[in-house]
């Protein structure tokens, strides 16, 4: 619920509309005073004092509204307390009106425990009045007059008052949540770019990465051949991997650059094509690819994107980083998939966790799985080893996140690109681009 906005109006100023308003009761009651519509008062005709003094304390009520807003204390002090002596002893009909005014500024414009405060007056008084002319043993007319400002009078500005009041405090709290909708739409645009540029930048990695490696390794390999065929070979290698990279930016940019929604980038990444980055590093490497992972019944589309993306990932790194021996083992299993890939590294100190390890994690988190990149512990006999260890689940198991949740800055583009099967992006359509041709273990 919004403050209340009165308490923070400066404490004296005259608004234009008070000034219209004191303007207007004060002609009301010049007006009404030279008509003589008049009654004779409570106390009777022998104790009412005379017109003049009722015109001028009615005006004194009507400077007082000059603050309506800015102070309606003293509204209801000044106004109220003026027009209530009138209607008990000088019986001016204006006297009528400025009760109500003087009644309803506090609870209009009040704070609300002024508006609470003079509820509570203003009932109280009205009863006390109407017990004490019963007391006093007032004759029918005047208990019905008691009566009738009791229940007019007195009632009518005050329910009126919390009427508008009300009406105001829910204006007010539409308005403020408008305004968080606003900054919440705002956020989500700007987290949805965000989304957007890490799912670029994975892309990038996972698939243009590959192929400039390659081509850093075979044109490194052609340098130090000295035989002819040897150094073509490496070169048309190169070549080929430098022309694939060339044609999946090309994709990508024209994804990027189309206003055309659910359009796809038709990137080269596919089993076979792993495969053969891989033995380009180690000509013996041992690949093991389970059939069951490019079938549809066996594994899920999306877990086959994710799984392919973290091959990716592992491939490029122990293309770049790592040397022979190489293994990439992917086994099915009844519910469960499983990729281990392993490689020598070139040096003793460990890649610090980027895009590229922090990448292979979320993109098994995604489906509801997980995975494990680093070096094997010293001492054991694996000593030396880089190994990649994914566990992903045949059927992606991705738990929908709650609305009050803010997805972290390292998973949120691949929770969003892998998990969602409603969002077209190139990460859930790699399966329908890849080759469904794996290969067996082999030694070529």
């Amino acid at each position: 619920m919004p403050s209340d906005p009165v308490e923070h109006r400066p404490r004296i100023a005259i608004d234009r509309r008070d000034a219209m308003a004191a303007a207007g009761y004060a002609v009301v009651v010049v007006l009404l005073a030279v008509s003589g519509a008049t009654n004779s008062g409570f106390l009777g005709e022998d104790l009412r004092w005379p017109a003049a003094v009722s015109v001028t304390l009615l005006l004194v009520a009507c400077v007082s509204l000059l603050w309506r807003r800015s102070l309606p204390l003293l509204v209801l002090a000044v106004a109220g307390t003026l027009a209530a002596a009138e209607i008990v002893v000088g019986g001016q009909i204006s006297a009528y009106f400025l009760l109500f005014e003087a009644l309803f500024t506090p609870v209009m414009h009040g704070s609300r425990r002024l508006a609470r405060v003079t509820t509570g007056v203003a009932v109280g008084i009205a009863v006390l009045a109407f017990v004490v002319a019963v007391a006093l043993g007032a004759s029918g007319p005047i208990l019905l007059v008691v009566l009738l400002v009791a229940t007019l009078v007195v009632s009518t500005p005050l329910l009126w008052g919390w009427e508008v009041r009300h009406h105001r405090g829910a204006r007010l709290a539409a308005e403020s949540l408008a305004d968080v909708e606003h900054e919440l739409a705002a956020t989500r645009a700007a987290h949805a770019v965000e989304t957007e540029r890490r799912t670029i930048a994975h892309d990038l990695h996972d698939v243009i990465a590959g192929h400039l490696s390659a081509v850093s390794l075979h044109t490194n390999l052609a340098s130090s051949l000295e035989d002819q065929e040897a150094r073509d070979h490496s070169l048309t290698t190169a070549r080929e991997s430098a022309h694939a990279a060339l044609r999946d930016l090309r994709s990508m940019i024209g994804v990027l650059s189309t206003e055309e929604s659910g359009t796809l980038p038709a990137v080269t990444l596919d089993w076979p094509s792993l495969s053969t980055r891989l033995r380009g590093r180690d000509g013996e490497a041992r690949i093991r690819i389970d059939p069951a992972a490019t079938d549809p019944a066996r594994v899920e589309p999306s877990v086959q994107a994710a799984l392919l993306r973290i091959a990716a990932e592992a491939s490029t790194n122990a293309v770049r980083h790592g040397q022979a021996p190489i293994s990439l083992t992917v086994q099915v299993t009844d519910d469960a998939v499983t990729l281990d890939l392993r490689n020598r590294r070139t040096g003793s100190a460990v890649p610090r966790s980027g895009v590229g390890r922090g990448a292979i994690a979320d993109r098994a988190t995604a489906v509801g799985g997980s995975a494990t990149s680093g070096p094997a512990p010293e001492g054991s006999p694996e000593a030396g080893t880089w190994r990649v260890l994914a566990r992903l689940p045949a059927r992606a198991r991705s738990a929908e996140p709650s609305a009050d949740s803010t997805p972290s800055s390292s998973d949120s583009g691949s929770a969003r690109s892998e998990s969602d099967p409603a969002r077209p992006d190139s990460d859930r359509s790699v399966s329908s681009l890849t080759a469904p041709t794996p290969t067996q273990e082999a030694r070529p």
